[in-house]
């Protein structure tokens, strides 16, 4: 965070600036402002660098990155040195032990991308063809896109953790004749493929140690080919032409996580991302003295137009996974330091839920250690932000009470970027504390290439997400069901619309849905998003419900689910909660992961001894009675109205993965998959309320 360089310098000064973040044009819609309140310059950053480079694709965006940073290392994957596998209740486990990372310069990854495009001409697939990405986040992920899109090849791009039933889905829905995959997903592929008749040849992204591992399944009728043999130079790739893409060819067709339904592709132009991409540029203060650690799936949006954007910048970005991210992450063995204690980042991005389980797991760290420590521990995290102005006590307190905490993330995380998900006030203000970091809450979706609004590096503000990005026109409409209007006092509310050239072209062979989402006007595309915002005096946009999680109770109350659970879920003993309400009833209610290490203090809090399960603590009624009040009373703190919060609960043991389907890949809840498998549990606990 950029502070004041003299402490006495008004508090006024640092918390309520006067930085306009949005204006409101002629046309009636907000756009990014310069702190004077003037439309921001759209010729800024990249845009002027990309027009004099004749950058208008993605892979122009890569070939830009080559040809400025070239000897200059852009991507690196760490070594897997030996694995080790282990059953426990029948299920397998594997733990790694990890080495440095391995690089490759901008002109390698370059070199590597062009060699796949001309590997998947060469194995029958043609311009205008489509493939699909099914792997984990990993450097081969972006060549392979890259290498596709130079030929003119959209790639479709799906989550890992969608079901059996979404993959196939989207494989059959576009029709690809060709599959790019990894070792680790090859056996779910290699089952799909006789649901998947179009399908012909499949690329596999090899592990360091096994290869391909077993493909003694793998049906003959399909050709299956190493990564390393595609990108093998061939004597016949001399006679392929590389036709030149267009700008507004259909780079990219990426599915949803599927959270109401079915998932959707929403085809995406190469100006699309790139103009996130530019947007991405203006916001973020990042260069090539920069690291950035990926591990959130490329398949999201937010991810890939970070990436492109930060090769573009001439960044490094290293890769990880959520189960080597840490040195307590599932996936590393005893003795090896997590993936970001060795690659050291300066920037990462993340989701809301990922940042609320580092803190729920820093706290119970420091529990451990005594409550003269976690009192201590508990004190500097709630003045550190004030504390601040005093000359060298911000750095005190980083290198005697929080050095440990943040070098579990390398130390020298300097930004986080953070989307996908409303970001809770405590969650950000508790983040920033410990590690010291600026955070820049963004907002957008699949829809609009992630690119809406965002924070500003220096805005020390919590509860907005900012301004609109560059390029990026958006503005409010009323929702009269909900009670929403722009003309509400003192801030205007409503739907949020937004437009211009990040709005994509629609959704794949859905037709009427287009026609309720997307819309011209003056020759410019616009998209209805669903949810509801509030624009401050400032210009900066609050996300205060969505149409889809907004339920009338029996005698007219709205309830906005959406924002019940995510202030309630920050609750320490809470890990994860689903709010229900029914327009008969004028309650609501609630399903609840507890952190199983605070339900045992609990159970202590009202006499029940620890030689009692976890999972029968979950059935016991005084436990049940006893964090319901917690939750009840957190819930007020939070501003929630009586009727948000939760009457009765219900607890459960069970995980909410994208595994089980009760949440998608960004670990957004699956509100109907929620609603079927608690079912009875919902029914039951308005049956005692009544």
């Amino acid at each position: 965070m950029r502070r004041p360089g003299i402490w006495c310098e008004t508090l006024q000064h640092r918390s309520f600036r006067m930085v306009i973040r949005g204006t409101k044009t002629e046309g009636g819609w907000y756009v990014k402002a310069k702190p004077n309140g003037e439309p921001y310059p759209l010729d800024s950053r990249l845009a002027p660098l990309f027009r004099e480079a004749g950058v208008t694709t993605l892979p122009g965006a890569l070939q830009y990155g080559a040809s400025t940073h070239g000897s200059k290392p852009c991507m690196a994957t760490r070594q897997i040195l030996k694995r080790e596998r282990e059953e426990t209740n029948g299920k397998m486990f594997e733990k790694l032990q990890l080495g440095e990372y391995d690089w490759l310069t901008y002109s390698e990854v370059q070199e590597k991308a062009v060699s796949v495009g001309l590997g998947a001409r060469q194995r029958g697939l043609q311009p205008l063809d489509r493939v699909v990405i099914f792997a984990e986040t990993r450097a081969e992920w972006l060549m392979c896109a890259m290498g596709c899109l130079q030929h003119r090849i959209s790639v479709v791009t799906l989550y890992t953790t969608l079901t059996d039933d979404g993959v196939a889905h989207g494989i059959n829905e576009t029709g690809v004749p060709f599959v790019f995959t990894s070792y680790d997903l090859l056996p779910r592929v290699t089952r799909l493929l006789s649901k998947c008749p179009k399908v012909k040849t499949v690329v596999v992204m090899e592990d360091q140690i096994d290869g391909l591992g077993d493909t003694s399944k793998f049906p003959a009728s399909v050709s299956l080919v190493p990564f390393k043999e595609l990108v093998t130079k061939d004597a016949s790739w001399d006679r392929i032409d590389t036709p030149t893409p267009q700008a507004d060819d259909t780079a990219i067709i990426m599915y949803t996580s599927g959270s109401t339904g079915t998932p959707k592709g929403v085809e995406l132009s190469h100006t699309n991302i790139l103009t996130s991409v530019i947007a991405y540029s203006v916001q973020m203060n990042v260069g090539p003295g920069d690291r950035f650690l990926a591990f959130l799936p490329l398949a999201h949006i937010m991810e890939l137009a970070s990436e492109i954007a930060l090769i573009s910048l001439g960044a490094t970005i290293l890769y990880s996974s959520p189960l080597t991210l840490t040195s307590t992450s599932p996936k590393v063995m005893r003795g090896t330091d997590g993936d970001a204690k060795v690659a050291k980042p300066t920037v990462m991005n993340a989701v809301p839920l990922v940042l609320d389980r580092i803190i729920k797991g820093v706290s119970q760290k420091v529990e451990q250690q005594g409550w003269i420590k976690s009192f201590i521990f508990n004190e500097a995290v709630r003045y550190k932000f004030w504390l601040e102005y005093i000359p060298f006590t911000s750095y005190f307190m980083d290198y005697f009470i929080f050095r440990r905490v943040q070098e579990e993330l390398g130390g020298e995380l300097k930004r986080l970027v953070v989307g996908g998900a409303p970001l809770s006030p405590q969650t950000h203000d508790t983040m920033r504390a410990i590690f010291g970091v600026s955070i820049q809450v963004g907002y957008g979706s699949t829809e609009s290439a992630s690119c809406i609004t965002g924070m500003d590096e220096d805005d020390v503000n919590t509860g907005h997400c900012g301004g609109p990005n560059l390029g990026v026109l958006m503005k409010l409409v009323d929702w009269e069901e909900g009670n929403y209007k722009v003309t509400d006092k003192p801030y205007p509310r409503g739907e949020i619309v937004v437009g211009g050239p990040v709005v994509a072209k629609g959704y794949f062979n859905l037709p009427e849905e287009n026609k309720a989402a997307f819309y011209q006007e003056d020759g410019i595309n616009w998209f209805r998003t669903g949810d509801i915002g509030e624009i401050n005096a400032l210009g900066a946009l609050k996300i205060i419900d969505r149409k889809k999680d907004l339920v009338k109770l029996k005698h007219g109350e709205y309830v906005s689910l959406g924002n019940a659970e995510s202030k309630l879920k920050t609750l320490s003993n809470v890990e994860n909660i689903c709010v229900f309400a029914d327009s008969t009833k004028d309650k609501t209610v609630a399903v609840v992961v507890p952190s199983a290490d605070r339900l045992r203090k609990v159970a202590d809090s009202v006499g029940i001894g620890g030689e009692v399960s976890v999972e029968d603590l979950c059935q016991h009624d005084k436990v049940k009675e006893a964090l319901l009040k917690e939750l009840q009373s957190h819930g007020k703190k939070c501003g929630l109205t009586r009727w948000e919060v939760p009457a009765a609960i219900y607890l459960t043991l069970e995980p909410w993965t994208p595994d089980t389907g009760l949440v998608t890949a960004a670990l957004k809840l699956r509100r109907k998959q929620l609603c079927l498998h608690y079912e009875d549990s919902v029914h039951d606990m308005y049956s005692r309320l009544d």
